[in-house]
């Protein structure tokens, strides 16, 4: 990954215009066209100037003369040095999940990325808002279409509760961010048991971060992920496909993954794979989504142009497996 974030990076905060209250974030949220927290991957990607909304845990406070240092962790696990000349006394304090709006600016492409602080709220504050911002804007589920499903693979993929084992459930319910990654570091561990506590849970953290960032169910991107590796970091197949979620090596350079064993660059690579597929099938479907996701599945395994050709889901062995192992998997994650 490019200028991968650390503490080396600073971000030079602005006093002037800082959202004090929780209306006075939202408005600037909404002014700046921000739906869901960014990650070290967009950062790192930026040129120019844009306003981002990240999510992450401050892990320490350091003053110096009017300046105040604060260490914050985002979700997917970077960690940045943020300076600020006012901050409310809550966040300097907080042991939550918080949120902050700022506006980032790199001149160019190798140049050193500052931010200007805009607001700050807590996650718990803006989790239930985007929830149901979601529900409102979800479209509606219609029967599936002849033509194009794989037999025995007919119906539609419910959007309850989070069942992870039959001894790990998560209700349906809204969670803060960093229980979500606790119950899904828990259930990667013991799909792979050689990974160690520390890479389940930058898995785990990638996987939220990225489907918030990119509006898919992170449910989905872990069965996909069973699919594809079993969750080895390391799996590479025949074909030459790498990492977490198998990214053959066209598909990495063309997402800037230079890394496709880096499990930050894989996951990114992998979920933005997945959202391009997902919204070009529910547009050629009409909106059916259970349809659109059959054929994302067949189109992330055998590639998009086997789609088109075949018309629908090629008549691989390989690819019909696959589409309805996901799909078994999903449905299991999903509670059905």
């Amino acid at each position: 990954m490019k200028r991968i974030l650390g503490l080396a990076l600073a971000m030079v905060i602005a006093a002037s215009g800082f959202a004090q209250s929780l209306d006075d974030y939202l408005k600037v949220r909404r002014a700046s066209k921000i739906s869901s927290p960014a990650n070290s991957v967009a950062l790192n990607a930026l040129v120019g100037t844009k306003s981002f909304e990240i999510i992450g845990i401050v892990q320490g406070v350091v003053g110096s003369g009017d300046l105040t240092n604060i260490i914050f962790q985002l979700a997917d696990g970077e960690t940045l040095r943020i300076v600020t000349r006012s901050a409310p006394e809550w966040l300097t304090a907080s042991e939550m999940d918080v949120r902050l709006l700022i506006k980032a600016t790199r001149e160019h492409e190798n140049g050193e990325l500052s931010a200007f602080l805009l607001g700050a709220a807590t996650d718990a504050q803006i989790a239930p808002l985007e929830a149901a911002e979601r529900s409102r804007n979800a479209p509606k589920t219609s029967s599936p279409k002849s033509g194009s499903s794989i037999s025995g693979l007919r119906g539609s993929i419910s959007r309850g509760g989070t069942k992870l084992t039959s001894r790990s459930t998560i209700a349906p319910r809204v969670v803060p961010a960093e229980e979500a990654v606790i119950a899904y570091a828990s259930f990667i561990k013991n799909r792979n048991k050689r990974l160690s506590d520390a890479e389940a849970t930058k898995i785990a953290h990638g996987v939220i971060a990225f489907s918030i960032q990119y509006g898919v169910d992170a449910r989905l991107v872990m069965a996909i992920l069973i699919a594809e590796s079993g969750f080895n970091p390391n799996a590479t197949s025949r074909s030459g496909a790498m990492g977490l979620g198998q990214l053959m090596p066209a598909t990495a350079q063309s997402l800037g993954v230079s890394n496709p064993y880096d499990t930050t660059e894989n996951l990114y690579g992998t979920v933005r794979t997945i959202r391009g597929h997902l919204e070009r099938y529910h547009k050629q479907t009409g909106g059916d989504p259970f349809e659109a996701l059959i054929l994302s599945l067949a189109a992330y395994n055998a590639g998009s142009g086997a789609v088109r050709k075949h018309g629908g889901v090629p008549p691989y062995r390989e690819t019909q497996n696959y589409v309805r192992k996901v799909v078994d998997v999903y449905r299991q994650l999903t509670g059905q």
